[in-house]
């Protein structure tokens, strides 16, 4: 079928990639499934912290430890007495939240073992007594805090390192990124026993460590997909910008769903945050010449790359037409 052709190239492009630096390898052991996924040692357990232990590495929740917020809560800085660097997602108290949330996060996260998702570190669940005001009245109530803590990602989200074809990071250093994504998004697509689909796949949940390793995050979105893996929904998922034409006149959520994201994330890695409204405006053949175009007189300025720019301007134009597979307007599902 067309949608397993593209998914198939989507994922994992068919690439030399004796070219990359060493430094896009993982510094953790890494084991092979029998299927072939490349999976992290599972022998670190998931602690549970106390919520009086997250604040105090975290300074009191301070300004200065705040490494970003979104919809379902703020990530903190964290530093364990051993050293170690952990992020802190504290989860906002919503009243129609409850632990919904929270344990969707969680389980997807607790089963998820592959060096391009990020880690699960611990979690806090903890309920007590706080006081409060109420109608004018100070009064004790249960107060119920929530978190989830990771690896820390040294060099933030991929948001923070989005740029043309003539700033930023060399084209090595890009296609390591797109590679591990796909690798990523492949193992939850296709490796696992019931699919997880990540449903607001974008640069802002992207982080790299410091070696520009990506690692796909924020699963409170996802979903576990099992035989039917073409859904109708009326719930909201995703970001603008990321979402597929089905999805936005339809309301269908199949793997296409993350595969066009996946387009979009790969063709803003490319060409920079303008890169996907400027697909729009041209055809598919005038974009790829000229993202490739605008590569080639990089890869060419001194001093040049060695053993020359022609095998990256050949890597460029097949991550570009995958891109491009991704995103276009018509997919056939199964």
């Amino acid at each position: 079928m067309c949608m397993q052709r593209l998914t198939g190239s989507a994922y994992s492009p068919l690439l030399p990639h004796h070219h990359l630096r060493r430094s896009h390898q993982p510094s953790q052991r890494r084991v092979r499934s029998s299927n072939g996924a490349i999976l992290l040692p599972s022998t670190l357990p998931t602690r549970q912290f106390s919520y009086d232990q997250l604040k105090e590495i975290t300074d009191g929740f301070s300004e200065e430890h705040l490494l970003g917020s979104g919809g379902y809560g703020r990530v903190y800085k964290g530093l364990l007495k051993d050293g170690e660097e952990i992020a802190v997602k504290l989860l906002y108290e919503m009243p129609t939240l409850d632990d919904v949330q929270f344990m969707r996060e969680f389980n997807n996260l607790t089963s998820l073992q592959h060096v391009n998702i990020v880690r699960l570190v611990g979690y806090c669940h903890e309920t007590r007594p706080e006081c409060a005001e109420y109608e004018g009245r100070t009064v004790v109530a249960d107060r119920i805090h929530r978190a989830l803590c990771f690896d820390y990602a040294h060099n933030g989200s991929l948001h923070g390192h989005i740029s043309d074809e003539f700033n930023g990071h060399d084209w090595r250093t890009r296609y390591g990124i797109i590679k591990g994504i796909c690798n990523g998004l492949k193992y939850l697509h296709q490796d696992l026993k019931s699919p997880i689909y990540h449903l607001d796949l974008k640069p802002a949940n992207v982080l790299l460590d410091e070696n520009m390793l990506p690692k796909i995050a924020d699963f409170g979105l996802s979903r576990l997909f099992g035989e039917e893996q073409t859904k109708i929904t009326k719930t909201s998922f995703g970001t603008r910008g990321y979402l597929p034409p089905e999805y936005k006149e339809q309301n269908v959520i199949s793997n296409k769903f993350d595969i066009y994201s996946l387009g979009v994330v790969i063709i803003k890695v490319m060409a920079g945050p303008e890169g996907h409204s400027r697909c729009a405006t041209m055809s598919s053949e005038e974009f790829v010449e000229l993202v490739q175009g605008n590569w080639r007189a990089r890869l060419e300025a001194p001093p040049i790359h060695e053993p020359g720019p022609e095998a990256y301007c050949v890597q460029v134009k097949t991550c570009i037409e995958i891109a491009l597979k991704c995103v276009a307007q018509k997919a056939e599902y199964k």
